[in-house]
């Protein structure tokens, strides 16, 4: 499987959310995008919008009533019923989606499972997924990316009825993929529209990012970087102000716009926004004028050391077992002491697995990407966010996570995002007759698939891991990227 990458990777993002102090420094540390590749695979062909392509989905007539209500619902307090997967032929193997359907499948016998494939793909995927009872949604668009989960989230109106709530926010190189959810929609067979209440698609009112937040019952988790693009917005400025960082006052509106972009987000999603870490204290409310700016630059200072990762890469919410929820962190000290244990053989049948190249010391390459100021500076987030978990009532525990150089891909790497993640944060979780599952993709790492499990199985939640689409985790999309999920049921509530 040996291919170039180049053009294949994420397109930084603006500044890091830095003081101006310590902004020069550490501007090299956080200012990547390491999450979904924001840049589709070399060898897809450029698209126009969907109003300008003949081909695209004729799917005005879906869309939702003006007004409706519906809540979006994605908590790991309910069970799963469907699951959704995109399978570009470009990108995605074939061999490599019929083994995860049939890991899927194998794990839940029940559920619906959908995947939106091009011509190419359906034909390579018809007579392996066949005794999978896989509906192969043939894509009139595209071509897409493998990454369902960020374009559209899944929604229930009052009566059940299955919305599809698509990202009014388009992804720079992923323009195309806004098209995905409206996709979905006029792609379903007529018996499951008629069985999910006739779905239709609706544009959120704000825009959101769904690997940026985790949803439980009572909250959506996010990061302050969560906010960049709207609070920028609601400050009337293109780049992230950090020369006005050096005093607690440029802090301070930076975070009040947060504050208030946070408050959108709890109307679309229906229930109240907390953070993963602490903010900057307000001005006023520290004791010392002097002593403000001091507090807040250290403050946002190791937050900035999580700009550029999705949350759901980062921290894993497990529903509360004796009335208390666990919290899984991910831990580049724990990737270092599993990369240290890790025998010469499994190293090597890692760098098999994700095509490195022949003769790399994988090992020494890990370590050192891990101990690089990038490394440390997410080291520091992480740490900061575990604490922080931890006094709000939390379980805490902690998961391995392994930063491996994109410079180590035989097929080469993009010098614009440094590494690939190599974690087990990145899964579904679900609760199913009181039981929580959780599903993922394996590391190939036989070391740390059975520590995650062991971590998992402590939190109270069991882990199955499944096998990974390696074209997709090595531009930093794990399992939960890769898929979206439609819920049964859950209460209902406020929502878009």
């Amino acid at each position: 499987m040996t291919r170039s990458r180049g053009g294949a990777g994420k397109t930084p993002i603006a500044p890091v959310l830095l003081p101006a102090a310590v902004a020069a420094g550490l501007l090299g540390v956080g200012g990547w995008m390491v999450t979904r590749a924001a840049s589709a695979p070399a060898t897809a062909p450029a698209t126009a919008p969907a109003a300008e392509r003949a081909d695209a989905p004729a799917s005005d007539q879906r869309a939702a009533p003006a007004g409706e209500v519906a809540r979006i619902e994605d908590e790991p307090e309910l069970p799963l019923a469907a699951s959704v997967y995109s399978f570009p032929s470009k990108l995605i193997p074939g061999t490599q989606a019929s083994a995860l359907l049939a890991a899927v499948r194998a794990a839940d016998p029940d559920r619906e499972l959908l995947a939106l494939v091009d011509p190419p793909q359906r034909q390579a995927l018809a007579a392996a997924v066949a005794p999978l009872r896989v509906r192969l949604l043939e894509t009139r668009g595209g071509p897409y990316s493998p990454w369902p989960r960020d374009p559209f989230s899944f929604a229930r109106t009052a009566s059940g009825a299955v919305r599809v709530v698509v990202r009014p926010n388009l992804q720079p190189g992923r323009e195309v993929d806004s098209e995905l959810g409206r996709e979905l929609v006029q792609d379903l067979p007529p018996e499951l529209d008629r069985a999910w209440g006739g779905v239709r698609w609706s544009v959120a009112a704000v825009p959101f990012h769904n690997g940026q937040v985790l949803l439980t019952r009572e909250a959506a988790w996010v990061t302050l970087h969560t906010f960049e693009p709207r609070a920028l917005q609601l400050l009337g400025v293109a780049r992230v102000p950090v020369q006005s960082f050096g005093s607690a006052a440029g802090i301070d509106a930076y975070v009040g716009a947060v504050r208030r972009a946070a408050d959108e987000l709890a109307t679309l999603y229906g229930r109240p926004v907390r953070f993963v870490h602490p903010l900057p204290p307000a001005a006023a409310g520290v004791a010392s004028e002097a002593s403000a700016p001091a507090i807040s630059t250290e403050m946002m200072r190791r937050i900035g050391g999580g700009a550029g990762y999705d949350l759901d890469s980062l921290v894993t919410f497990i529903p509360s077992r004796d009335g208390r929820a666990a919290a899984l962190v991910a831990d580049l000290a724990a990737g270092q002491q599993l990369l240290a244990d890790a025998p010469a053989p499994a190293l090597a049948t890692l760098a098999a697995s994700y095509d490195l190249q022949p003769g790399a010391d994988v090992r020494a390459a890990l370590a050192a990407e891990a101990n690089a100021p990038r490394g440390r500076a997410l080291a520091s987030f992480l740490d900061l966010v575990a604490e922080h978990l931890a006094a709000q009532g939390f379980r805490v525990s902690r998961l391995p996570l392994l930063l491996v150089p994109t410079a180590l891909l035989r097929g080469g790497g993009d010098d614009r995002y440094p590494h690939f993640l190599l974690g087990w944060n990145n899964v579904v979780v679900e609760t199913r007759d009181g039981v929580v599952r959780a599903e993922g993709f394996a590391s190939l790492l036989p070391a740390g698939d059975d520590r995650a499990k062991a971590v998992f199985a402590a939190a109270g939640a069991h882990l199955d891991l499944l096998p990974p689409l390696v074209e997709s985790v090595v531009r930093n999309g794990g399992y939960r990227c890769a898929s979206n999920h439609l819920r049964q049921p859950g209460r209902r509530g406020a929502g878009v």
